[in-house]
C-alpha cells in the first residue's frame, strides 16, 4: 500500500530547526489543536450524506465518546425465565442494549432496529475454540442484504457464549470489531459499552475515532483524541493529532509532530504521512496504490483535496465510502462507484444514490438519446444517465420501453439489482394494465428485486391473464414464474408448469446454461422444502447433470451441515456466512448456495434462507 509517495520525507535543515525552535510553543498549544483561533482553516467542506441508521449510519450530533444508545441491561424479550436478567430501556435511536449475565461480558448484546435477535441459546452445542477462531473471519463489506441482516443478528444478539475455556471479553471484542468492519460502528460502540470487557474502553475509543473520521467529523475526532497520544509508540492517536493540526491550519505543528513520530517506534503509515508532506509542499499530491483506505487516510485525503482513485473504493470499509462519494475533487465515475458500493453494503439509502445520479451532468445529445449516446460512458455514469432519462419520460408506455431497455443494459453489467432499486419508484408509476402486458416480465423482476412482492405479483397475474392471447405476456409469465415460486407466492410446481418453463428456456438457452438453471431451481426449491412432483425429477434426470464450476471448501461445507444437523443456530449462521463469502450468493456457486439455504431452513431461519435463495436466483438470471 502506498500514499502519494512511498519515500519518507525528511524536512530541510532550516525548516526542521525552525520547527524544533517552535517546539515549546507547539507543546503549550498542543491541547488546543481542535479549537479555532479566529476561525479554523477548513480545507475541505464536510458534505453530509444521509445514512441509514439501521445499516451503520452515524448521527451527526452524537457525542465524541459515547455510543448512540445508553448501555442499559435488558431481559430476554420472550420472557423465558432467564435468571439474573435485568429489564432494559430503549435509546433515542431505537437501539436497546443489555446483558444476559452481569459477570460474563461475552453474553452482552444490543437489539438493533429492524433486526430480529437470535435466542439466548444460539451458541448452545458449539465449541468456544472454534467460534473464537472463525468469528474474526466473518465477511465485513458484504453486498447481500440477506447476509448483512444475518450477520448483524449474529454479532449483536445477547447469547450465552459457547462452551469452553476462554479469556472473558474475547468474543465480544471480536464481535465489535466485525460490526465496525461492516460499517456499523455505532452498534459496535453500544455493544462494548454494555459489555464492559477488558480492553473495551481502548477498543471503543479507536472505533469511535474512526467513526468520526469516516463521517469527516473532524471536531469530534479531535476532541476524542485529546490525551490519547501520550505513549511514544502509539502511532494511531499521534497521527490523529497531526491530522487535527493540519485541519486547523497548523501545518508547521503537524510537520513537527510527524518528524517526532518518525523518531519513535510507532508503526509506519506511508500513505498518511506522505499526504501530510504533500500538504506542506514536500510531496506530490496524487495518491497511488491505495490498497487500504482507512478512515484516517481517507480523512487526510479529503482534507488535502486529493483525487481519490477507483482502486480505493473496492478496498474501503463501508462507512468510509460516503466520504469518497461526497468528494467534489474525485472524478464523477469514482464518486458514483463509491456511492453504489455504499448502497450495496447497507450504509447509504437508495434515495441518496438516486440524488447523486441526478447530479451528474450530461450533454443535451446524451439526454435526448441515452441508449445510443451513452455507449462510451463509464458504467456508473451510464446508469446515472439512464435514470435521468427514465425520470424525464412521463408517458407511461414510453417510460416502460425505456425501463425495459435500461434493465437490459444493466443486466450485462451485473447491476440489475442495483438499478432495480433505483428505478422501482418509477416502475410503480406504470399501471399493470392490459396495454402493458408485454412489460410484465421486466416490471415484475424490478419490483421483486426491490422487495415489493405484492406489486410484482400483480404484474404476474396480469401476464397470466393476458398469456392466452398475447405471446409477449406469456413469455413474461414464464420469466417471472421461478422467482415467484421461490418467494412462495405461487403454488408448488406441477409437471405441466415445469415442462412449460423448460420448453420456454430451451428456445434461447445454451444447453449447459439450461442445466445450471434447472439444477439451481430444483435444488433451491428442495432446500426450501417446497413439494416437487416425482415427474419433475424424472424430467430433470433426463438431462446430464453437470457439477458446478465452483466448489465450496469441503471442510467448511461439512462443518456447516454438521452444525445445522445438530441444531447449533449461531454456528450454523457463522458457517453459512463464511461459506458464501464477501461476494455473497451472487458468486458463491450452486453447491454452496444450496447447502447454505438448506442449513438455514433446518435451524428455523426459513425467511432468511428464502431471501438468500432469491438473491442467488436473480444473480443467475433464473
Amino acid at each position: 500500500m502506498a500514499g502519494p509517495r512511498k519515500t519518507r520525507r525528511r524536512l530541510p535543515c532550516g525548516l526542521a530547526g525552525a520547527l524544533a525552535a517552535a517546539g515549546l510553543l507547539v507543546a503549550s498549544a498542543g491541547e488546543s489543536f481542535g479549537q479555532s483561533q479566529d476561525e479554523p482553516l477548513r480545507l475541505v467542506p464536510v458534505q453530509e450524506i444521509e445514512l441509514d441508521d439501521a445499516a451503520g449510519a452515524a448521527p451527526a450530533d452524537d457525542s465524541s465518546s459515547t455510543p448512540a444508545a445508553e448501555a442499559l441491561s435488558e431481559g430476554n424479550g420472550d420472557a423465558s425465565g432467564e435468571e439474573d436478567v435485568r429489564a432494559g430501556s430503549q435509546g433515542e435511536d431505537g437501539i436497546v442494549v443489555g446483558t444476559l449475565d452481569a459477570i460474563d461480558p461475552d453474553a452482552a448484546g444490543v437489539i438493533l432496529p429492524g433486526i430480529e435477535p437470535f435466542p439466548a441459546e444460539a451458541w448452545a452445542g458449539s465449541r468456544r475454540v472454534r467460534i473464537e477462531a472463525l468469528l474474526p473471519r466473518l465477511p465485513g463489506a458484504v453486498r447481500s442484504p440477506a447476509m448483512r441482516r444475518l450477520a448483524l443478528a449474529l454479532l449483536a444478539s445477547r447469547a450465552h457464549p459457547p462452551a469452553g475455556e476462554g479469556a472473558p471479553g474475547t468474543l465480544v471484542l471480536s464481535r465489535a470489531e466485525r460490526l465496525a468492519a461492516m460499517g456499523a460502528r455505532e452498534h459496535a460502540l453500544a455493544l462494548l459499552e454494555t459489555a464492559g470487557p477488558p480492553g473495551g474502553k481502548e477498543a471503543a475509543a479507536r472505533i469511535g475515532s474512526e467513526r468520526h473520521l469516516a463521517a469527516l467529523d473532524f471536531e469530534s475526532a479531535c476532541e476524542l483524541a485529546r490525551g490519547k497520544a501520550s505513549r511514544a509508540g502509539d502511532g494511531y492517536w499521534r497521527r490523529v493529532r497531526i491530522l487535527c493540526h493540519a485541519q486547523g491550519g497548523l501545518i508547521e505543528a503537524a510537520m513537527l509532530g510527524l518528524e517526532l513520530l518518525h523518531e519513535s517506534d510507532a508503526a509506519p503509515d506511508d500513505p498518511f504521512d506522505e499526504t501530510i508532506y504533500a500538504m506542506a509542499g514536500l510531496a506530490e499530491p496524487v495518491p497511488e496504490g491505495l490498497e487500504e483506505p482507512t478512515p484516517l487516510r481517507v480523512a487526510a485525503w479529503r482534507l488535502a483535496q486529493f483525487p481519490i482513485p477507483a482502486e480505493a473504493v473496492s478496498a474501503a470499509a463501508p462507512d468510509v465510502l460516503p466520504a469518497i462519494a461526497g468528494a467534489p475533487e474525485v472524478s464523477p465515475a469514482v464518486r458514483l462507484l463509491a456511492a453504489e458500493r455504499a448502497w450495496a453494503t447497507g450504509v447509504l439509502p437508495i434515495e441518496s444514490l438516486r440524488g447523486l445520479y441526478r447530479e451528474m451532468a450530461f450533454s443535451p445529445e446524451e439526454r435526448a438519446e441515452p441508449l445510443s449516446q451513452g455507449v462510451g460512458l463509464e458504467t456508473p455514469l451510464l446508469r446515472a444517465l439512464l435514470l435521468q432519462a427514465v425520470e424525464a419520460q412521463t408517458v407511461p408506455t414510453l417510460r416502460a420501453e425505456l425501463v425495459a431497455a435500461a434493465i437490459g443494459i444493466v443486466r450485462e453489467q451485473a447491476a440489475e439489482t442495483l438499478m432495480a432499486h433505483a428505478l422501482a419508484d418509477l416502475v410503480r408509476t406504470i399501471p399493470p394494465a392490459p396495454e402493458h402486458g408485454w412489460f410484465s416480465g421486466v416490471a415484475g423482476r424490478v419490483l421483486m428485486a426491490a422487495g415489493d412482492r405484492d406489486a410484482a405479483a400483480a404484474w404476474y397475474a396480469l401476464a397470466r391473464a393476458q398469456a392466452p392471447r398475447d405471446a409477449e405476456a406469456a413469455r413474461a409469465a414464464l420469466q417471472l414464474w421461478p422467482t415467484l415460486l421461490l418467494s412462495g407466492d405461487v403454488a408448488p410446481p406441477t409437471a405441466a408448469d415445469f415442462d412449460a418453463w423448460l420448453a420456454f428456456r430451451e428456445q434461447d438457452s445454451d444447453p449447459d446454461f439450461l442445466i445450471d438453471q434447472m439444477n439451481l431451481l430444483l435444488l433451491l426449491l428442495g432446500a426450501l422444502e417446497t413439494p416437487i412432483a416425482p415427474e419433475i425429477w424424472d424430467r430433470a434426470l433426463s438431462y446430464e447433470v453437470e457439477q458446478g464450476a465452483w466448489e465450496p471448501a469441503p471442510v467448511l461445507d461439512r462443518a456447516l451441515r454438521e452444525a445445522a444437523g445438530e441444531g447449533r443456530l449461531g454456528e450454523t449462521v457463522l458457517m453459512a456466512l463464511l461459506l458464501l463469502g464477501e461476494s455473497g450468493p451472487d458468486r458463491a456457486g450452486l453447491a454452496a448456495v444450496e447447502t447454505v439455504v438448506s442449513a438455514l431452513v433446518s435451524v428455523g431461519l426459513q425467511e432468511e434462507a428464502r431471501a438468500i435463495a432469491l438473491e442467488a436466483a436473480r444473480a443467475a438470471r433464473l
